[in-house]
């Protein structure tokens, strides 16, 4: 399968700490997914910390069995103008997670 990488910006109108807030909960993740995919945070946490690690539960009818999860770990934090993760993965199966593909906002 090819790596694809993606990118939006979306600019409304409404206070920037109000769009912060709904990206550093992940209770709120699936609400704006756009895709379907994600489904629910494994870790419930609201992100406060560079390096944080938090997880959720996703889906897709393409993935073996459809369910899986991923790891994200937080790497820009500025509350409230930056926020950002990056995808993590384990490509040698024993545990130990790489990240790569970031998500996030600015505002």
């Amino acid at each position: 399968m090819a790596e694809e990488n993606v990118s939006a910006t979306l600019t409304i109108a409404v206070p920037i700490a109000g769009v912060f807030a709904v990206l550093a909960d992940p209770t709120t993740h699936a609400a704006i997914d756009g895709t379907g995919w994600v489904q629910e945070p494994v870790d419930r946490a609201r992100l406060s910390e560079v390096g944080q690690i938090f997880r959720m539960d996703m889906y897709h009818p393409g993935h073996p069995g459809g369910d899986y999860q991923v790891a994200n770990k937080v790497h820009v934090l500025d509350p409230p103008h930056a926020i950002g993760w990056l995808t993590g993965y384990d490509p040698k199966g024993d545990g130990h997670l790489e990240f790569g593909a970031g998500s996030g906002a600015t505002t």
